[in-house]
């Protein structure tokens, strides 16, 4: 079984969740919130244009945005770095100090002050670090949840497909997590939360997907733990599409009060 552990780690000071395992895709955004004008690190080949008062790389406008996240999902290519913003207008009023900042914000992988910039208007910054994880900047931390959602289940989905024979072997679709549910589960991504699909197992018609706190130890992502490491499990029913989740008594003190 070649499955993929997924990590969800929340800092609450700074607002960035740092993930490994889930990708950004178009339909993460809610429209009410969907970028409007990109500045990009890295300069994509047929996408964008300078402009000469910052001499930044830019998408100016939603199709713009939507043509280059459609391009790098459909090729599978690597995302550049990027922040979103308001209007030109407020770009160019950036002070030296300010771009250095945001300069260093698209190298360093990391802020000097605060991620969000007055001028610009951001709601978003996107980051790739090294060994696959990425560090993506919400101002509205509740924006993070579609793109949590449409990860757990389409991880699933390759699950149950995996445990089918080769003839029937398809994209088996899968239901996706309520609201309510991810909100219950919040409090543990502050702890950096492991989900841990390569020691999930099927008991009747509910997949048990163990639950880990590993914090930062990122060796832990993909190494098999014991029974008594899991402080819990995602459960979905594959007969009513329903995914619920199971704490343990103790874990549910220690990580919040989260409902069991």
């Amino acid at each position: 079984m070649s499955q993929l552990n997924l990590y969800v780690h929340y800092d609450s000071v700074t607002n960035h969740i740092m993930t490994r395992g889930i990708d950004l895709q178009l339909g993460d955004f809610d429209e009410r919130f969907f970028p409007e004008n990109l500045i990009l690190a890295e300069a994509p080949k047929d996408f964008g244009r300078y402009d000469s008062q910052t001499n930044f790389k830019i998408l100016r406008g939603a199709n713009e945005v939507r043509d280059y996240m459609e391009m790098t999902q459909r090729e599978k290519i690597r995302m550049s770095n990027w922040i979103d913003f308001e209007s030109i207008e407020s770009m160019h009023a950036l002070t030296p100090l300010e771009i250095s900042e945001l300069l260093y914000l698209f190298h360093a992988n990391r802020s000097l002050r605060s991620a969000f910039f007055y001028k610009l208007q951001n709601n978003y910054v996107y980051l790739t670090l090294p060994n696959g994880l990425n560090k993506m900047f919400y101002r509205h931390v509740v924006h993070f949840y579609p793109r949590f959602q449409r990860s757990v289940a389409s991880q699933m989905s390759r699950l149950m497909g995996e445990h089918r024979t080769f003839f029937r072997r398809r994209t088996v679709p899968v239901g996706l997590m309520s609201q309510e549910l991810i909100e219950d589960m919040a409090p543990l991504f502050a702890n950096g939360l492991k989900i841990n699909f390569e020691q999930s197992f099927q008991e009747g018609a509910n997949w048990h997907i163990p639950l880990n706190i590993i914090e930062d130890q990122l060796t832990l992502l993909t190494l098999s733990q014991r029974p008594v490491e899991h402080i819990g499990y995602l459960i979905y029913n594959t007969e009513t599409s329903i995914w619920q989740l199971n704490l343990n008594l103790e874990s549910n003190d220690e990580f919040g009060g989260v409902n069991p």
